[in-house]
């Protein structure tokens, strides 16, 4: 099918010596974009088919039809520090969840983790969201609509530290400051051995969680994870410069009776 205004290009950039870049770009007949290979016309893109090529002096154009996880790490809005895929994809992989459950999940900030966890859970299951700022519901809202997963998502303003009144839910996802005030709260409405997975960014807030643990929950992992990309290079395939670190931990717990 061929590409349209308006429409979603991730562009590949090579300049045959094996540096690449990635560009994601609407198109757009009227506009002109910037690549490290040089400056290619929205007319030029136009009516080509994803999967093709673009020959320019000093490399290699691919167009590329977007992919969710493209969509996430480079088109969807952002007003606070997000979960991206690199700890998202363990988050939710670690949890167990499926097609068809319910699922809790706060706070909801930019939903990029609330993205991911309906690509499990949805069309079938449901995801109750809680946050309390007006600009972050806004936020998740337009990025959850541009992902096609607004209907399978409860929005609910209103704070987790302070009770829920749904119940039976089969997971739950604490992305907050002081995950530990809301694990009393929640306890109730979480299904026995179920997982909360929680996700901080600092050794204080784990240090602190861990102190405010009582007997209904037991600590099965504590984990971070760290991406190092390569650069694909044939005749000298090396790691990149570019490492992504530490995002932040990860700590599952189990609910006991």
């Amino acid at each position: 099918m061929p590409i349209n205004n308006g429409q979603k290009v991730l562009i590949i950039a090579d300049n045959k010596a094996g540096r690449r870049k990635l560009y994601f770009f609407t198109i757009d007949a009227r506009q002109s974009y910037s690549t490290f290979l040089g400056n290619i016309q929205g007319k030029e893109i136009l009516g080509k088919d994803y999967g093709e090529t673009i020959k320019l002096d000093k490399g290699i154009l691919y167009l590329i039809e977007p992919s969710l996880y493209d969509k996430i790490m480079y088109d969807l809005k952002r007003k606070s520090q997000v979960i991206y895929p690199k700890d998202s994809g363990y988050i939710t992989s670690l949890s167990g969840i499926r097609k068809g459950m319910k699922v809790l999940e706060a706070g909801i900030g930019s939903g990029f983790l609330t993205i991911e966890i309906a690509k499990h859970v949805c069309p079938d299951g449901k995801v109750y969201a809680y946050d309390i700022r007006d600009d972050m519901i806004e936020i998740a809202k337009k990025n959850l609509e541009k992902a096609n997963f607004l209907d399978c998502i409860i929005i609910n303003k209103k704070d987790i530290r302070e009770g829920i009144d749904e119940e039976n839910f089969d997971a739950a996802f604490l992305d907050m400051a002081d995950p530990w005030n809301a694990l009393n709260k929640i306890h109730k409405s979480i299904k026995i051995s179920a997982p909360i997975v929680i996700f901080v960014p600092t050794v204080n807030q784990i240090e602190k969680l861990l102190s405010n643990i009582d007997d209904k929950y037991v600590i099965q992992e504590i984990s971070e994870l760290i991406k190092r990309e390569w650069e694909p290079r044939k005749e000298a395939l090396r790691p990149s410069v570019r490492t992504i670190g530490h995002t932040g931990f990860i700590i599952l717990l189990r609910v006991l009776k």
